[in-house]
C-alpha cells in the first residue's frame, strides 16, 4: 500500500516490545513501530495483528496498515488523547477503564490465538524448573470451569484512547484468558490502592451485571505479581538472544 510521504517523523514513546513513531502527512498520519523481543518474550507478531484488524472491524482497535510481523508495523493514527493524559478524576479513569474491559471480554473474534497461560508456560520453561513448578501451582489454584474470554493483559490507563470512540491500543500481550487476572492485570499496572480497586470492580459489575469475588481477584493479582517476575527475569536474564 502506497502512503504520502511524511512532513513530520517524530517519536510517541518506546516500551520493551515496541518503539513507536507517528509519521505525520498533510492529508493522514500513521504510526510505524519497530518490534523489539518478540521471540524473548514469546509474543506471536502475526497472531497480535491479525486480532487488531479484527478488532479493528468492530471499531476497538487502530487499524492495520502494512506490517513485517518480524521487525515492523505500520498502523492508523488515533487522533484522541489516553485518560493517562487527559485532565479528568481517577473516578472517570476508572469507569472507562471498566468500560474497555467490558467491551474486550465481550469480543469474539475469530481468532485462534494463544493463551494466556501458553505465554507464561514460556516464561516458565526458558527460566527453569523451578518456574515451571510454580506455574504448575498457579494453574491448579487458578484455573475453573468459567468460559475464557478474550483478554488485554496490559491494560494501562495510556492504552486507553478516548475521542468519538473509545479505543484500545498495544495488543501484543493480549490473548484468551480469565477475566479476573485481566482484571487484576489492570490493577497491577496502574498501581491501583484499594479503594481503585474496589471501584474499578464496581464499575466493571454495573457494565457486566458480573458480581466479582474478592479473595479469587486476589489469588489472580497474586499470579500477575508472579508472571511480572518472570517477564522481568527474561530481559534482565537474556534468556533468549535476538
Amino acid at each position: 500500500m502506497k502512503i504520502e510521504k511524511p512532513i513530520e517523523v517524530r517519536a510517541l514513546r518506546s516500551g520493551v516490545a515496541n518503539e513507536v513513531w507517528l509519521l505525520r502527512g498533510a492529508n493522514a498520519s500513521y504510526v510505524f513501530k519497530w518490534l523489539n523481543h518478540s521471540d524473548c518474550l514469546g509474543l506471536r507478531r502475526s497472531d497480535e495483528f491479525h486480532l487488531q484488524q479484527q478488532l479493528a472491524d468492530v471499531g476497538l482497535a487502530p487499524e492495520v496498515i502494512a506490517l513485517d510481523p518480524s521487525r515492523w508495523v505500520l498502523q492508523e493514527y488515533i487522533s484522541a488523547t489516553p485518560i493517562s493524559a487527559k485532565p479528568i478524576k481517577t473516578t472517570e479513569k476508572l469507569r472507562i477503564t471498566a468500560q474497555a474491559l467490558a467491551q474486550i471480554h465481550r469480543q469474539k473474534p475469530a481468532w485462534q490465538g494463544t493463551t494466556l497461560w501458553q505465554k507464561a508456560d514460556h516464561y516458565a520453561h526458558r527460566l527453569g524448573e523451578t518456574e515451571q513448578q510454580q506455574l504448575a501451582a498457579f494453574n491448579k489454584t487458578l484455573t475453573t470451569d468459567e468460559p475464557q474470554v478474550l483478554c488485554h493483559f496490559d491494560l494501562a490507563f495510556a492504552h486507553i484512547l478516548t475521542g468519538h470512540s473509545l479505543k484500545v491500543i498495544d495488543w501484543e500481550y493480549a490473548g484468551w484468558g480469565d477475566r479476573l487476572t485481566d482484571i487484576a492485570s489492570t490493577i497491577e499496572i496502574n498501581g491501583l490502592d484499594a479503594n481503585g480497586c474496589a471501584e474499578l470492580c464496581h464499575h466493571y459489575s454495573e457494565q457486566t451485571g458480573i458480581e466479582i469475588d474478592n479473595h479469587c481477584l486476589h489469588e489472580h493479582r497474586q499470579f500477575v505479581r508472579w508472571l511480572y517476575r518472570q517477564w522481568s527475569k527474561l530481559l534482565q536474564q537474556g534468556a533468549l538472544s535476538e
